[in-house]
């Protein structure tokens, strides 16, 4: 039993050094705060985590025995091994697949927009997808005109269907949220103002508690309405100051 113990610490230890490894991605590359809670990505990698924490480790304590054939001994051990790698590698590709790409401002929204959410033939040739190695790309879609407003309210009374505009990626623009370009000036003059959130019977509490463990004033934050597709919605908040990410309601 001792070394079966042993044997099962050190499948342990090797199997937290690749995770960790794993999870490192996803938390600070793929889905970096506030994406894995936007996109829940705990509950794509957990299966990943039970098997090569858990399962991996309990089956060498039990199968692992000196006394067998060494040959014997090995093909049981790869067997373990191949079935953790399986596990890991279906969860790489699950939350790769699924991971943010852009981060889309338009009116007053930012939004967490995937590869399957928007048609990628139409990304402009100065826009290219993230890397493997880089985070979610920050973009800016210009407000519609009053006359493009018009058209679009038109079809829709006709009984006509619209594509949202932050689904059209030939209108995306890069956008740095800690520049002062021209797009960044309309994102921080087009923020959900504090008042109207106090007023909301949903919101109120919610904003309340946030500056209170926060120890802060409403005015020293911005507050955005944040939306990823038909999965999450709530409101997004910033630093006024250095618009570095303060918190995430919903």
């Amino acid at each position: 039993m001792k070394t079966r113990l042993v044997a099962a610490g050190f499948h342990f230890l090797g199997s937290v050094f690749v995770i960790s490894l794993f999870l490192s991605v996803v938390y600070f590359i793929w889905y970096p705060k506030p994406f894995y809670i936007i996109h829940s990505v705990f509950d794509a990698v957990k299966i990943a985590l039970i098997v090569d924490l858990v399962l991996g480790p309990f089956l060498t304590l039990v199968i692992f025995n000196l006394k067998k054939p060494r040959a014997e001994l090995i093909r049981d051990m790869s067997i373990i091994v191949l079935f953790q790698i399986a596990a890991l590698s279906w969860g790489v590709h699950i939350t790769y697949k699924m991971r943010p790409v852009f981060f889309v401002f338009q009116d007053e929204t930012f939004y967490s927009m995937t590869k399957e959410d928007i048609n990628l033939d139409e990304i402009d040739a100065t826009m290219t997808l993230p890397a493997i190695w880089q985070k979610p790309k920050s973009v800016y879609v210009e407000p519609l005109s009053s006359e493009e407003a018009m058209q679009r309210l038109d079809v829709i009374t006709h009984g006509g269907t619209i594509e949202g505009i932050m689904y059209q990626a030939a209108d995306y623009k890069p956008l740095s949220l800690q520049g002062a370009g021209v797009y960044m000036q309309d994102v921080l003059h087009n923020d959900i103002s504090y008042e109207v959130l106090l007023k909301s019977r949903y919101w109120k509490e919610k904003v309340e508690k946030f500056l209170k463990v926060q120890a802060g004033q409403g005015k020293d934050y911005l507050f955005y309405s944040i939306e990823n597709p038909g999965t999450f919605s709530g409101i997004i908040i910033y630093n006024k100051k250095d618009f570095s990410f303060a918190g995430l309601m919903d």
